[in-house]
């Protein structure tokens, strides 16, 4: 069912006519329309829609061009705020803002008039649900968030950052040009990105971190047995472990040092720059590599509580 009804557009527009002042610009409800040549989208207009939904409500938001934040709330519905942005003033009159409770899972999307967005045409979404568990999200160009959810948060962009905050479940994070930053999230984590730093902070479960142009910085959970598989090529790694870690650690690095500060046995240690660690007896196999900086090994402990990157 969908609940266009509750629909209540924000429409900002302002002329701009070649010598027209700055203040001009700011003018409430003008609209911003360009006579010169210009790539970008010159229309923008802002829609909130309200659906009833029950708590525990999956989220499945997909869009391009823009931002998505997802947040718990304390209404007995979801609240969607998104601003769309596009290229003629008709197209974004035609195109629909769909937020609908399917099968127990909030769908958001955008239907852009003959099927498709134009280049530069996009939307960023902004929504307020009360405790979603379970969320999809696959945007591009633009950064996700999430705030108090759980369930499997499964999170896509191609050019933006992600930062996970107080999540109780798994999360898979991918991210082609940006940071990832996930803190208090009991489940697994994965996080994957090519140019960016990666942090993960009082991680419940096994940790896998993949950057080729960032550092990695994974504190795990005092309780969080592991394993973890982090791997950077051109950035430093900073892990440290709780009194329940177990099994073997294999540790590398081309060019720098490996710095141990762990309770663990230490075996097959190579020019300061390799070394295999056992923690405890038994367990699943771990590793940490990378080519051209240091790696640090501590316990959790003892580690310098982090703060996230802004």
């Amino acid at each position: 069912m969908m609940f266009q009804a509750a629909t209540l557009r924000v429409v900002q527009r302002v002329l701009t006519l070649g010598t027209l002042s700055a203040a001009a610009a700011f003018l409430p409800g003008c609209i911003v329309v360009s006579h010169g040549y210009s790539d970008s989208p010159q229309y923008t207009e802002t829609r909130t829609v309200v659906v009833p939904v029950n708590a525990g409500t999956a989220v499945d938001v997909r869009t391009r061009n823009g931002s998505v934040e997802i947040g718990s709330g304390a209404a007995p519905e979801a609240v969607v705020v998104a601003t769309l942005r596009a290229r003629t003033q008709q197209r974004l009159d035609d195109a629909k803002l769909v937020a609908d409770d399917s099968g127990g899972t909030l769908n958001v999307r955008v239907e852009w008039p003959d099927g498709r967005a134009q280049p530069g045409e996009g939307c960023s979404v902004k929504i307020d649900a009360p405790a979603p568990n379970g969320v999809h999200v696959d945007t591009s160009n633009g950064r996700i968030t999430l705030r108090d959810t759980a369930g499997l948060a499964d999170l896509d962009t191609s050019n933006g950052t992600i930062r996970v905050t107080n999540h109780a479940g798994e999360v898979l994070a991918d991210s082609s040009n940006g940071a990832i930053h996930i803190s208090d999230a009991s489940g697994p984590v994965e996080a994957i990105t090519s140019n960016g730093r990666i942090e993960l902070v009082n991680v419940g479960g096994r940790a896998v971190a993949n950057t080729s142009n960032g550092s990695i910085m994974a504190h795990l959970a005092e309780s969080s047995p592991g394993p973890v598989q982090l791997r950077s090529s051109n950035g430093s790694i900073d892990l440290a472990i709780g009194s329940a870690f177990v099994g073997e650690l294999k540790v590398s690095t081309s060019n720098g040092n490996v710095r141990l500060n762990s309770p663990a046995t230490v075996s097959n240690m190579v020019s300061g720059r390799s070394a295999t660690l056992q923690f405890g007896s038994g367990g699943p196999s771990s590793s940490v590599r990378t080519s051209n900086a240091s790696v640090s090994i501590t316990s959790t402990s003892s580690a310098r509580q982090p703060a996230i990157s802004r």
